[in-house]
């Protein structure tokens, strides 16, 4: 399953957004990581539009594992 990940951060006059895809849920939830350690509000998707929360995207990580 793919990812999609959206930040926006409007203090960032350099780049106010940025869109992101990861193939993994693990890739994904770096991403989220390090899209809010810099600022931004970021929003997670599946690849077929499905809104996903940190909660989930991470529950989904512990289910791939076992």
């Amino acid at each position: 399953m793919g990812y999609i990940i959206a930040g926006a951060n409007l203090a960032n006059t350099e780049k106010p957004s940025v869109v992101h895809q990861a193939e993994t849920a693990t890739e994904a939830l770096q991403r989220v990581q390090e899209l809010e350690g810099d600022g931004y509000h970021v929003r997670t998707s599946t690849a077929e539009g499905e809104d996903l929360s940190i909660a989930t995207l991470a529950a989904s990580i512990v289910l791939d594992e076992a």
